[in-house]
């Protein structure tokens, strides 16, 4: 998502803040800070594995909803800018009291068997809305779970204002969709010109360059009244989790090799005027 100063870029988090502002009335709001009053459950954490992800006591795992931190180093790939950073920066939310608070929205375990729930210190504060804050995440919005995402949209406006963290790196600046190869994977930020709009089911956007975007049935409820062909020519910026899904079929049929699913209207911007300026 780029930074804009004028208002010429159209978010369509505008109707997904409205349409789900009513889920947030447990949430209250003190200097913008994401903070709440009752949890779920109370635990205790072991460790800090990365940014979004906690380990307890009980050797449960924790995926922290609404963010997307920089992957630390594995044995399969190379870790990202800031990941170290946000691991600390979780480390030290948690530094005067391993207790933590948990608030499960609509779906509590992940397909890894993570527990899914918003991480809250003892004093009600959130975990996420720190680390979007401090720029060291990214706001991700995942259908069921988007119960508080107009806080945290807010936090992490704050640090794209005052370019902290992943706002100020070069490695997190957003891509151009023309110059994606097949092997650009992973979370990223893309900006390009859409060049088609098809679709009865899904909706499949194609960018200028090898990666198409899929608003998925399930998913298009939340776009509200969207006329998808008004994005034809039009430069948009998305954010998400760009796969690759090249075969010999998807060769054969002319398929573009990159796929990234817009999952909610905060993963994307619109450029209203379409001249990309």
């Amino acid at each position: 998502m780029v930074q804009q100063k004028t208002p010429r870029a159209m978010r369509l988090g505008v109707f997904f803040r409205i349409f789900f502002g009513i889920a947030l009335i447990q949430v209250s709001w003190v200097q913008g800070a994401c903070i709440v009053e009752d949890f779920d459950e109370v635990v205790r954490l072991a460790r800090v594995a990365d940014g979004d992800t906690l380990i307890l006591t009980d050797g449960r795992k924790v995926r922290v909803l609404g963010i997307n931190s920089p992957e630390l180093p594995t044995r399969a790939r190379a870790g990202e800018p800031l990941a170290t950073e946000a691991k600390r920066a979780a480390e030290k939310f948690f530094a005067q009291s391993q207790t933590l608070g948990l608030v499960f929205d609509r779906e509590s375990r992940d397909r890894y068997g993570r527990l899914l729930a918003h991480v809250y210190d003892a004093k009600g504060r959130s975990l996420a809305g720190q680390l979007l804050r401090d720029g060291l995440a990214f706001q991700v919005a995942v259908p069921p779970n988007l119960t508080h995402q107009l806080c945290l949209q807010r936090q992490e406006d704050i640090a794209r204002e005052k370019a902290r963290g992943v706002w100020r790196h070069t490695y997190w600046q957003s891509r151009a969709a023309s110059r994606l190869t097949p092997d650009d994977t992973g979370f990223m930020r893309v900006t390009g010109r859409v060049t088609k709009v098809s679709g009865g089911r899904d909706i499949w956007i194609d960018l200028d360059g090898p990666l198409v975007l899929r608003i998925a049935a399930r998913d298009k409820s939340l776009f509200g009244a969207q006329n998808w062909q008004d994005w034809q020519g039009k430069k948009i910026e998305v954010r998400g989790w760009v796969v690759n899904r090249e075969t010999r079929e998807t060769r054969t049929r002319g398929f573009k090799p990159l796929r990234l699913d817009l999952r909610s209207p905060l993963a994307v911007e619109v450029d209203v005027r379409g001249d990309g300026r």
